[in-house]
């Protein structure tokens, strides 16, 4: 399924780079941005960052299940993970507000 359609980035390719960083540090940050230069993209719209961050978590307690990770990192490092979102999401608002609304005639 196509995630990104500004890079035409899918949910595989995703998955594939948050394993693939998973596999070099099991406790990083993995963020958006971090995902998409790993994929050579950049983000554009960035109107998929939230469904990217939700794959990020899909996929990080996923792979923590497998690997029984100790249940109180994994609580940490997805609070964390939950925390970039929120960030996100309250840029995205703070530039929405800034833009000019429309002239009604």
């Amino acid at each position: 399924m196509i995630v990104c359609s500004c890079n035409i980035v899918t949910r595989k390719d995703i998955e594939q780079v948050i394993i693939e960083f998973l596999d070099q540090d099991e406790w990083q940050l993995i963020t958006p941005g971090k995902v998409f230069q790993a994929v050579s993209a950049r983000g554009k719209c960035c109107g998929c960052f939230p469904g990217v961050i939700d794959i990020i978590v899909e996929t990080t307690e996923r792979y923590h299940s497998l690997m029984n990770s100790p249940a109180p990192k994994v609580v940490d490092l997805l609070a964390r993970i939950a925390d970039q979102r929120v960030r996100m999401e309250n840029a995205k608002r703070r530039v929405a507000s800034k833009r000019p609304s429309p002239q009604l005639t």
